[in-house]
C-alpha cells in the first residue's frame, strides 16, 4: 500500500487475522496504526517507513509471529523530522524477528528495545540515524547476523565487541563522527564490505592480522556476495607500514616473489584517494597480473562515492581463489602485477600492496614483491588532464576540443580503445549520448564491457 493521503487505516483491518503482510512503506501522511494491532496474529511482515507515525501501539507486542519490522526513515531529513516527534519505544519484540529497521526514529539509549540482544535469529539489523550514545545490549546472542548498519549515528561513542559475529559481511558506521574505538575487529571471517568514512575519530581497526584471518577465510566459504573479497572505506590518507609494497604515485608495478613451500593466497590493495574533482563516469582502476587481460573494479560499486573533498583509504582484498583479477593462473613467482588509477591520476594519490602466502604449518605471511618505480602506465592520462583540473567549475554544454585521438587498435586492447574514447566525451555530460553511439558498436564488435566482465 502506497498512498500519501492516507491519515489513517480503519480498525476492521485488524480482523484480517489470516493477513501476513502489512506494507504501508512511504504513506507519509499516515499518523497512526490502529490501536488492536496486536490482535493480527499471523502477521509476519510490517513495514512502515517513511510514514507521518508518531509511535507504535503497545499492541505491537502482541505480533508474536513477526519476522520483519521496518519503521522510521532512511535519509537524515527524515532524522530531523523524527527528532521532533519521536518514535514510542518498543519494550518487547518477536523472538522469531530477522530483519529489524530502526531507522531515524531519533531513539537514545534508553528508547532502543533492550532485547535487541537476545533475537537469537536476527541476521540484519539498522538503527542509522538515531541519537544513542552507545548500544544497551551487546552482540553476543546475535549469532546469525550478517548486517550492521550504523550510519549517522553522530552520538555514537562506543561499540559492542563484534568479535563473535562469524557471519557478518556488511558492517556501515558512515558519519559516526564521535565513535573512537571498534574491538573484536581481529577476527571477522565472513566480512565483505565496511564503511568508516567520516568517522573521524576512530582508531585504525584494520592490522595485517585481521587481512591473514580474512585471507584464510575466503577458501572455505560456500558462497561469496561480492565478486572483490573484501571492500573498506576508512577514514585515513596513509598507507600503514605494513603494506610495505607502496609508491606515492597514481599506478605501481611490481614483480610477484619466487617462493617455495608457500601457497599464494592473494593480495591487499590499499589506495589513498581524493574523489572530489572526478565525474563519476571515470572513476575505476585497472588490475592487470602476468600481462593476462586487464581487470576493471568500478570505484562505486557495493558503495557510495566519499562525499569528502580529503583523502580517505579505500581497501581491498583480492583472493587468489576468485576469478578477477587472478583469472585461473598459476602463480609461480616472478609474475608481473600493474594498478593502474584509469583516470590518469585523479582518483589515486597513494597505492600499497601486500601479497600474502600460507605456509606449510597454516600461518600466513607474506614477501617483499619487486617493485618499479620507474614503471610509466599505459593508460593514456594525458587525454583525461583536461577534466581533472581541481579548479574545474565548467558547465559549458560545448564539445570538448580534442585535436587529435591516434589509437592503435592493434597495439591496445579493445578495453583502452574504449576508454580513452570515454575519457573524451563522458566530461561535457550533454554530449554522452555521442559517446554511447559510438561506442556501443565497438562493444558489440570487440565483445568488451566497462565492467571488466
Amino acid at each position: 500500500m502506497v498512498a500519501k493521503n492516507i491519515t489513517d487505516l480503519p480498525s476492521s483491518i485488524c480482523q484480517l487475522k489470516s493477513l501476513k503482510t502489512l506494507y504501508i512503506n512511504d504513506c507519509s501522511s499516515l499518523q497512526t496504526l490502529p490501536v488492536n494491532i496486536g490482535a493480527m496474529q499471523s502477521l509476519r511482515y510490517l513495514n512502515a517507513r517513511e510514514t507521518g507515525i508518531k509511535q507504535l501501539p503497545g499492541s505491537v507486542e502482541m505480533l508474536r509471529n513477526l519476522v520483519e519490522l521496518e519503521m522510521g526513515g532512511q535519509y537524515l531529513k527524515a532524522k530531523r523530522s523524527f527528532s521532533q516527534r519521536r518514535v514510542r519505544p518498543i519494550v518487547s519484540l518477536s523472538k522469531f524477528i530477522l530483519n529489524l529497521r530502526l531507522s531515524y526514529c531519533g531513539f537514545s539509549e534508553a528508547d532502543v528495545p533492550r532485547d535487541i540482544g537476545s533475537l537469537s535469529n536476527l541476521y540484519f539489523l539498522d538503527l542509522s540515524g538515531n541519537s544513542f550514545l552507545y548500544l544497551p545490549f551487546d552482540f553476543s546472542k546475535l549469532p546469525l547476523l550478517t548486517s550492521l548498519y550504523l550510519n549517522d549515528c553522530e552520538n555514537l561513542q562506543t561499540l559492542p565487541s563484534i568479535s563473535n559475529l562469524e557471519h557478518l559481511a556488511i558492517v556501515e558506521l558512515r558519519n559516526c563522527q564521535k565513535l573512537v574505538k571498534i574491538t573484536g575487529s581481529d577476527y571477522l571471517p565472513s566480512i565483505e564490505k565496511v564503511d568508516m568514512i567520516n568517522c573521524t575519530r576512530l582508531q585504525n581497526p584494520f592490522n595485517e592480522g585481521f587481512f591473514s584471518a580474512h585471507a584464510l577465510s575466503i577458501p572455505s566459504r560456500k558462497h561469496q556476495r561480492y565478486k572483490m573479497s573484501l571492500q573498506i572505506n576508512l577514514e585515513s590518507n596513509e598507507i600503514p607500514d605494513w603494506c610495505s609494497n607502496k609508491v606515492t604515485a597514481p599506478s605501481i608495478c611490481l614483480t610477484m616473489p619466487t617462493v617455495h613451500n608457500n601457497k599464494f593466497l592473494g593480495m591487499v590493495l590499499w589506495f589513498v584517494c581524493h574523489f572530489g574533482n572526478v565525474s563519476s563516469y571515470l572513476q575505476s582502476f585497472i588490475v592487470t597480473v602476468a600481462h593476462v587481460e586487464s581487470s576493471t573494479f568500478w570505484w562505486s560499486s557495493h558503495f557510495n562515492i566519499p562525499d569528502s573533498q580529503g583523502e580517505i583509504s579505500r581497501v581491498y582484498y583480492f583472493s587468489y581463489s576468485n576469478n578477477r583479477p587472478f583469472n585461473g593462473l598459476k602463480i609461480k613467482g616472478g609474475e608481473q602485477i600493474t594498478v593502474e588509477d584509469r583516470t590518469g591520476g585523479a582518483v589515486v594519490k597513494k597505492i600499497g600492496v601486500r601479497l600474502l602466502y600460507v605456509d606449510q604449518h597454516g600461518n600466513v605471511t607474506s614477501f617483499p614483491a619487486v617493485v618499479d618505480h620507474s614503471y610509466t602506465p599505459s593508460y593514456p592520462q594525458r587525454l583525461s588532464a583536461w577534466y581533472i583540473n581541481s579548479n574545474n567549475n565548467n558547465t559549458s554544454s560545448e564539445i570538448p576540443q580534442v585535436r587529435s585521438v591516434l589509437v592503435d587498435i592493434n597495439e591496445q586492447s579493445s578495453e583502452n580503445v574504449l576508454c580513452t574514447m570515454e575519457n573524451v566525451f563522458h566530461r561535457s555530460r550533454p554530449w554522452t549520448w555521442i559517446y554511447q553511439m559510438i561506442t556501443m558498436p565497438l562493444k558489440c564488435l570487440f565483445g568488451k564491457c566497462f565492467s571488466g566482465e
